[in-house]
């Protein structure tokens, strides 16, 4: 049965990817019947925006810059298929050093700019992929501390960029393989919210982190109740690369939400305008 007002929690997934990011599985078709199979009113299909040959090197990391046309086209065609649902065609954008201009010429097509820090990049064009396990040798080179707070460095300089970003995701990604901060973070993680807030920036409760080895949500509790104080407005989404995992872990991002302080979700649009509904 559809959603009626007043009658249970709204669910809509703000990031989600298929096939076409050239590591998940699944079509747009799938994704968004998968939504509509939990009730909810709101998916957003958000492929990774191409990436230059010399960063992704195996061709595995972002969706082909060929396949941008097939991508909409899927993202139209189940929009028609089931108008009960409203779908948006997101983009997640890899944020790199000096990579404003090469975005803004990319991003015209899209209605949902994701931003995200998945690789330490520089001004000489050296990039690592911090959250790839073929690459964990990275860590022990640079530092965990030092990872964390250049990791850090990028972040804020995408938010601080010419990018108009909507939301940005996993903000502790670099977590992801374990590497949990073993430092104070109190600095960290204001400096994060102070930046979410002046950029006027959403932030994502991401579920996927209980599937990652960290076996943690993105973002932590101490982080997210940062964002919390700060004003920074919140969705949820499950960044799922496969269909079975769109909603998945839902009831556990609402619940760390509400423990942070939140008491609406923020909902992103197809036009660009964000609503909000109880979390309660």
């Amino acid at each position: 049965m559809p959603y009626k007002k007043g009658t249970m929690l709204e669910r809509t997934d703000s990031h989600t990817h298929t096939y076409l990011s050239n590591h998940g599985v699944g079509t747009a078709d799938e994704v968004v019947a998968a939504a509509v199979a939990q009730n909810m009113t709101m998916v957003a299909l958000t492929e990774h925006l191409p990436l230059p040959p010399e960063v992704d090197t195996d061709g595995t990391f972002a969706m082909d810059p060929d396949k941008v046309d097939l991508y909409r086209e899927a993202v139209e065609a189940a929009r028609l298929k089931y108008p009960q649902i409203e779908v948006i065609c997101g983009i997640e954008i890899d944020w790199r050093w000096g990579a404003a201009d090469y975005i803004l010429e990319r991003i015209q097509p899209f209605e949902l700019l994701l931003g995200s820090v998945h690789m330490l990049t520089d001004a000489q064009g050296n990039h690592w992929e911090f959250d790839h396990p073929n690459y964990i040798e990275g860590w022990q080179e640079r530092g965990e501390e030092q990872v964390w707070w250049t990791y850090l460095e990028l972040w804020c300089q995408a938010l601080a960029s010419p990018v108009p970003f909507d939301l940005m995701t996993h903000p502790d990604l670099p977590k992801k393989l374990g590497f949990k901060p073993c430092f104070d973070t109190r600095e960290l993680y204001a400096t994060m919210a102070e930046a979410a807030a002046t950029a006027g920036v959403m932030i994502e409760m991401n579920t996927s982190g209980l599937r990652k080895p960290v076996g943690e949500l993105y973002p932590s509790a101490a982080l997210l109740r940062a964002f919390c104080q700060a004003g920074v407005d919140c969705t949820i989404s499950s960044d799922a690369h496969r269909p079975s995992d769109v909603g998945r872990d839902f009831d556990a991002g609402y619940a760390a939400m509400r423990q942070a302080g939140y008491r609406e979700i923020t909902i992103p649009t197809r036009s660009g305008d964000r609503r909000k509904i109880p979390l309660d």
